[in-house]
């Protein structure tokens, strides 16, 4: 935990210059909409399997 502590304020700064500093305002939220809707997928449970596929 002491290790992420130490890293998180350079890891947050590092992040914010290469994607957000370059996102317009509208461009942010389109990304966070995306995000939201990646994270509410990874919530339910995966399609049932088709047949003929690994």
């Amino acid at each position: 935990m002491a290790a992420l502590e130490r890293i998180a304020p350079g890891h947050v700064t590092t992040v914010r210059a290469a994607v957000f500093d370059h996102l317009t305002s509208e461009r942010t939220r389109t990304l966070s909409e995306k995000c939201e809707k990646i994270l509410a997928a990874s919530h339910r449970p995966p399609p049932p399997a088709t047949m003929g596929l690994p």
